[in-house]
């Protein structure tokens, strides 16, 4: 830029100039900073950090002060930071010459980005978050996470969370891309070897999508379940047709299930009115739950072409209920008292309908983790057909994917409470609808 140039732009007030700034791209305005010492001082100086918020806003990215606690990040939000922070990551997204340390910080800011975007409010459901119109615009259009390098990472625990958010939305093929449907197969085979392998549900994780390690969510069989229930759905486009959970990463937003935007005082979870879940296990005709040893034995085991899994719906209606009401039945183990006072452990009981409208007792708690991670536990208790002194109980653990109160609702496993040899186990997709919403179950018991 030349001297005369700058001298005229210094003659305007700063206000304006920095107004103008807010128009620019933020590599343009840093460019601009480094041509003079009183435009990086206009640039950088202000202690507000003014441009630097007015041009995170105008990208548009969601305000992060409108994000509730504990999802903001700890301290004062240094708005040019993250801004060049997500800049760096979709430049990385677009080179053909990132290393894999690159595309996995790129992911840790993509599920930043996520984690951050704004609540849904009453009155504006169907306004789309700009923070997620981002990750999917750069995501798509970049084709990073069918990078290569991404390939053998099938263990990363970030890139899984990243993946279970996103839920196959970026995985969509056309009916004769045979490489893409070839794809599409192999994912669903590891995803069912993780899901249905016996040695991945025990005592130290709970019976659930959880690592050993200080409980922390297994973002690796979190996604398996996500696909393997969605493909298992997408097998049955006739049944429930009407009835399919939302997924996605608008379905991650805090509070954009059905009637959470109000929620009833005391119900930070959104807990109480109708539910839908999918339930999932292997057909009775294959031998329960065998565990997966090797790669060449998943393919042989479930790639078999007469392998079947059965698919339940389940619907349910749930209520809140005191702390110091939780009926016998309840026999899992209490939640640990919530770090966050604006979240307090959260009991609840209910009825569910499924097969033949066959209806149970449910009786479970909801709990903020730390790191802001919603879980689930809850108990099933089914009548025996045969024995009618000795009920089947079934317990759940799973984790709520993105925010507060989302439509995408709760990802985890099912088995028997007691835990014996050989009790089946499978996945379960549980998810909030209205009040309205189509049923199924119940109706078979008016039949």
């Amino acid at each position: 830029m030349a001297v005369t140039t700058l001298s005229r732009v210094f003659q305007i007030p700063s206000e304006i100039t920095e107004h103008a700034l807010t128009l620019c791209h933020p590599r343009d305005v840093a460019s601009f900073s480094q041509t003079c010492r009183k435009a990086r001082g206009l640039v950088y100086g202000s202690p507000d950090q003014y441009l630097w918020r007015r041009l995170f806003l105008l990208f548009p990215f969601d305000d992060p002060r409108q994000i509730p606690p504990p999802f903001q990040e700890d301290g004062q939000f240094n708005w040019r930071k993250e801004l060049f922070r997500r800049m760096e990551a979709q430049s990385i997204a677009c080179r053909t010459s990132s290393t894999l340390e690159d595309l996995l910080t790129a992911i840790e800011t993509f599920i930043s980005v996520v984690r951050s975007a704004a609540p849904v409010t009453w009155g504006h459901e169907r306004v789309s978050s700009p923070n997620l119109l981002w990750v999917v615009e750069v995501l798509q259009s970049t084709n990073m996470l069918r990078s290569p390098l991404l390939l053998p990472e099938w263990s990363n625990q970030s890139l899984a969370r990243l993946r279970a958010y996103l839920a196959l939305t970026l995985d969509e093929y056309d009916d004769d891309d045979v490489a893409g449907k070839g794809t599409l197969k192999s994912i669903r085979t590891k995803s069912r070897c993780q899901v249905y392998n016996l040695q991945n549900y025990h005592q130290d994780n709970d019976w659930g999508p959880f690592n050993i390690t200080a409980g922390e969510v297994n973002w690796i069989h979190i996604e398996s379940i996500i696909n393997v229930v969605s493909m298992n759905l997408s097998d049955r486009p006739n049944d429930w047709p009407d009835t399919r959970p939302r997924y996605g990463l608008e379905a991650t937003r805090a509070y954009s299930a059905p009637g959470t935007t109000a929620l009833a005082t005391g119900d930070w979870a959104g807990i109480e009115g109708h539910w839908r879940r999918y339930v999932c296990f292997m057909d009775y005709r294959y031998d329960v739950c065998l565990p997966c040893n090797s790669p060449s034995t998943d393919v042989a085991y479930f790639d078999t072409p007469n392998f079947e899994e059965v698919v339940r719906l389940v619907e349910l209606k749930l209520t809140l209920i005191d702390a110091q009401a939780i009926p016998e039945v309840y026999m899992l183990d209490r939640f640990p008292d919530s770090p966050y006072k604006h979240y307090p452990t959260l009991y609840f009981t209910g009825s569910s309908w499924g097969i033949q409208g066959n209806e149970a007792t449910v009786v479970g708690s909801v709990a903020m983790s730390e790191g802001g991670v919603v879980r689930w536990r809850f108990v099933l208790q089914c009548p025996n057909t045969y024995h009618a002194h000795f009920a089947i109980i079934f317990s759940s653990e799973g984790v709520q994917i993105g925010g507060i109160a989302s439509a995408f609702g709760v990802i985890g496993a099912w088995t028997g409470i007691r835990h014996d040899h050989r009790d089946p186990v499978g996945p379960f997709w549980l998810y909030k609808v209205e009040d309205d919403h189509p049923i199924y179950m119940r109706a078979l018991m008016n039949n």
